[in-house]
């Protein structure tokens, strides 16, 4: 959980530590990277203007066969694409969750990530089946001092911690 305050730089911290995967380490992706609409533009700027060298895919469109084409590029472009970038709403969409949880994604970053804080959300069920390697939450929102919204994002990034997807022994230890 990268979680600090508005403005202070989560986005290109991101794409400076997948670039430092991909280009030091060797560590290819693809990573997800799960964003509001209202970012997204940005995000494919930065990555862009900061790590070129990096193949990003923007998915997302209100047009259905744009997004059936995005899909397909998706699906047969496998390896070629480091980063694909999507929204809420496009990872909540039945179709386009089901081509994201076809791909073994290297990172999967939910950028304002405290929105899968509500476990019973449809952002945040969709997210519990997209498969990953590693995941990222960004947020510079605090949890509200809220035991379970807590245990909401615990249990997404660490299910192996939280088999019984119930929050119940959680909270009963950190009454």
């Amino acid at each position: 959980i990268l979680a600090d305050e508005m403005g202070l730089g989560k986005t290109l911290q991101t794409i400076a530590f997948l670039a430092h995967l991909k280009f030091a380490r060797g560590i290819g992706g693809p990573h997800l990277i799960i964003c509001p609409l209202s970012v997204l533009s940005a995000w494919m700027s930065e990555i862009r203007r900061f790590c070129p060298d990096m193949r990003a895919l923007k998915l997302h469109s209100s047009d259905q066969e744009e997004r059936r084409r995005l899909m397909t590029t998706l699906g047969s472009a496998g390896s070629n694409v480091d980063i694909v970038v999507t929204t809420y709403e496009m990872a909540k969409s039945p179709e386009t969750a089901r081509c994201l949880s076809m791909t073994w994604w290297r990172y999967l970053v939910i950028d304002e990530g405290h929105v899968i804080k509500n476990d019973g959300s449809l952002i945040s069920q969709s997210v519990r089946k997209v498969h990953f390697a590693h995941a990222l939450l960004l947020t510079g929102t605090p949890l509200q001092n809220n035991l379970h919204e807590l245990w909401a994002l615990l249990s997404w990034l660490h299910k192996d911690l939280f088999p019984d997807n119930s929050s119940a022994a959680f909270d009963q230890a950190f009454e």
